[in-house]
């Protein structure tokens, strides 16, 4: 059997909702799980330790912005970086292939 657990952003805390069967607060995102597991346990799910979880984390993206982690993706920074290499690159070559051919 699998559960479906949902974990959602409330203050400094999430709430964990193992679907079907109860809910509880995890003080980390890194606890949901073992918080998902407490509920089953405390509903007498016999196999409360191995079943099989899917966690579901809608404010996941929302908490790492917080958080600081960077975004993935490309500034104009790294855009004008990349175009300064491209032309570096380029002209590189071109010197070299003029240089064989003449």
């Amino acid at each position: 059997m699998s559960y479906v657990v949902v974990g959602t952003r409330d203050g400094q805390q999430w709430n964990v909702e193992v679907s079907g069967i109860g809910t509880a607060r995890a003080a980390e995102l890194g606890q949901i799980e073992s918080v998902a597991r407490e509920v089953l346990r405390e509903h007498a799910v016999a196999d409360h330790a191995t079943v099989d979880l899917q966690l579901l984390l809608p404010d996941f993206e929302v908490d790492l912005q917080q958080q600081g982690v960077p975004r993935h993706g490309l500034g104009p920074v790294e855009l004008i970086s990349a175009l300064i290499a491209l032309v570096v690159v380029v002209g590189a070559i071109a010197f070299l292939v003029g240089r064989a051919l003449g």
